[in-house]
């Protein structure tokens, strides 16, 4: 049955595995955290999230990244890794 919900939240959901893997790929390269850690405000941080994505190659909406973060600023659905979860929290 777990493994049923599982694929279900990836079939309803694609932009989460996306997600996690940039989340991994911020996690390797902390040039890329300092660049976001760096953005003034809410919306400069998201299109610079979504644009440093793009540019490896990685797709998913302003919206669902925003989707992610008040999932995880609620305690739910752990998208996004924990030094990006510190940045929103000032940000947001």
């Amino acid at each position: 049955m777990l493994e049923k919900a599982l694929q279900r939240d990836i079939e309803s959901r694609p932009f989460e595995k996306e997600m996690k893997k940039f989340g991994e790929i911020l996690l390797k390269e902390p040039n890329l955290l300092d660049q976001l850690d760096k953005t003034p405000d809410k919306n400069a941080f998201i299109e610079l999230y979504c644009k440093l994505a793009r540019d490896r190659g990685i797709s998913f909406s302003k919206d669902d990244l925003l989707i992610a973060v008040q999932e995880q600023k609620h305690g739910k659905n752990w998208i996004l890794p924990k030094p990006v979860l510190m940045m929103v929290r000032e940000k947001f």
